[in-house]
Parts: structure tokens; sequence; C-alpha cells
């Protein structure tokens, strides 16, 4: 079977999860261009100033989408890397992956980056709570969104299960279904909120 992406694919997730990993993985795998949000923002100007205190640009979201748009109408579907895929419209998208990752996981990834206690406790919290999961869903919808636990897991085994899903091999579960508060057993909880409350200052 063919798979013909009839519109753009988003992959989002905080970072950490393997967003920019896995996009251009399936960028090269089905020959889409891949774009990273951020980066992009960045090389083109399309940001209103740098925020010292979270260490990251303030996108101009309004200019942001404007130009994605052009692009999708000018070179047909993307693969677009975002932990905030959801100030595109929803039309442009055929499906949007949410990379999860255990809390306790995506703390040491951060911390082994180098990262900032308190950028790394921010990431956590977001993670802990779905943000990216329940963002995504609010403003482009349920039934385009597919949460992908990328938990202790090669980067091959994450890129076949996109792609299984995209090319119908795979049963597809829509929406948010991964709740970390009701998995995780409660002394790993309370270490993971005992680390955001100390460094989320």
């Amino acid at each position: 079977m063919v798979f013909i992406a009839l519109k753009s694919i988003g992959i989002s997730g905080v970072p950490g999860t393997g967003k920019t990993t896995i996009a251009r993985k399936l960028s090269e795998y089905l020959d889409i261009p891949v774009i990273d949000l951020s980066e992009y923002a960045i090389r083109n100007m399309l940001v209103i100033t740098y925020d010292i205190s979270t260490q990251s640009y303030i996108i101009d979201e309004e200019k942001l989408q404007r130009s994605v748009v052009d692009i999708y109408k000018d070179k047909g579907p993307l693969i677009i890397d975002s932990h905030y895929v959801e100030i595109l419209p929803r039309e442009i998208f055929e499906i949007v992956f949410i990379l999860r990752r255990d809390p306790e996981e995506l703390l040491n990834i951060l911390l082994s980056r180098g990262w900032s206690p308190k950028k790394v406790a921010e990431n956590v919290e977001a993670e802990l709570l779905s943000v990216c999961t329940i963002n995504a869903i609010e403003e482009l919808g349920e039934d385009i969104v597919v949460e992908i636990d990328t938990t202790n897991r090669s980067v091959d085994d994450i890129v076949k299960e996109t792609i299984d899903i995209l090319f119908g091999d795979k049963s597809i579960y829509y929406g948010y279904r991964i709740d970390w508060l009701a998995i995780l057993p409660n002394d790993k909880i309370e270490r993971l909120i005992r680390f955001i409350e100390i460094n989320n200052i």
C-alpha cells in the first residue's frame, strides 16, 4: 500500500520526547519536507522578542501561521515538528502525533543536555500534566490527535509505529490516553513533584 499524505503530519511533544529525530526520519521515509517551527521562526525573523527568564524566543504566531500555510499551499504536505503545532490551522493536518515519555526518563534526558533545573522542571511538569496533548486536542480536535509512548524505545521502533499507523497497518487510538498521574506509582509521582516544586520558581 502506498501512503499519500493529502495534508501535513504534525509531530509534537515536550523537548526530549524525540520530536526532531522522528520528524527527520519520517521526512526521509515519506519524502516529505520537514519544518521545525521554532527554528523556522527564528531563521525568518518571525519572533517578537527573546524572553531571558524562559531562555526562549516569543514567536509571532500570526506571522508564523501565515508563512507556514503559504508553504503548505505552494509545496503540499509537510512534516511539522513543534511542541506548539496547535497554533497552525487544523485544515492543513492529516494527523498529529504527540510523542510522550515517562517524566522521570525525560527529566534525566533533559538534565544530561545541561539544561537549567528550572527549564527541566517546566518541561517535566508539562509532560506529567499532558499539556501538549491537551493543547492539541483543544485547538485541533481529538479526531486527528494520536499519542505515542516513546519511553525506553529505539528511534526505529517509534518510526515503525508511526509508519504503521499512517499506512493503516496498526489500529489508531485517537485523543488523550496516556495519563502519567494514573499510570505511574505514587512514589515516582511524589519524587517528580518535589523536583518541580524545588526548581520551578
